[in-house]
């Protein structure tokens, strides 16, 4: 069964820029990389997915629902971590992540506090001065935290030092072994190669 479905998928900005013609699958289960050049659409693609932007033609899907026309249904079911990550106006990271928490009715945060701790991250942090690095372990905490089916990544280990993307890679591998699907677009060939069932290139 597809999970994430891209059919014809087109997102024209013009002057030749955007995605065009855009077929892609991934199925309940399946752990697939997504590579490319700055600028390829990887982003643009992602943001389809997930109903931040309409297609101009061609359709996207998740779990049989139009990403545009059910896009806060699907948020529900999706772990994600954008590609630039924008806090919303809270104070620290314990206040966002609690907002998260409400968002999505999660009551348990005993997994939260697991990837906390793994991560090395300190969310009583003022937001707003959080470092890169500190900033993409809270989104990443945010994404994961709610145990969704699905989890789709935009760079995620952007900012983090060496020693936490391996736990992060690690974390990720075990999201994927209890079934999930995981859709992660990244720069690094290494990071796919040793993670993902396969790799789509645009």
């Amino acid at each position: 069964m597809s999970v994430i479905e891209c059919r014809q998928l087109t997102k024209d900005f013009g002057d030749g820029r955007g995605i065009f013609g855009l077929d892609l699958n991934i199925e309940e289960g399946e752990m697939v990389g997504f590579v490319g050049t700055n600028g390829s659409g990887k982003t643009t693609t992602i943001r389809n997915m997930l109903g931040f932007l309409k297609p101009t033609s061609g359709e996207v899907s998740v779990n049989g629902l139009s990403s545009w026309e059910h896009a806060s249904e699907i948020a529900r079911s999706v772990g994600y971590v954008p590609g630039e990550i924008a806090f919303p106006d809270l104070k620290t990271g314990i206040d966002f992540l609690r907002c998260q928490a409400d968002f999505l009715g999660l009551k348990d945060m005993n997994y939260a506090n697991e990837l906390i701790e793994r991560l090395q991250l300190d969310p009583r942090a003022n937001l707003k001065r959080m470092s890169k690095g500190m900033k993409q372990k809270t989104a990443l905490v945010a994404a994961l935290m709610n145990d969704a089916p699905i989890i789709i990544l935009d760079e995620p280990t952007t900012g983090l030092d060496p020693l936490m993307r391996i736990t992060f890679l690690d974390i990720i591998r075990e999201e994927h072994k209890k079934g999930k699907t995981v859709f992660m677009s990244s720069h690094s060939f290494e990071e796919l190669e040793t993670t993902c069932d396969r790799v789509a290139l645009i």
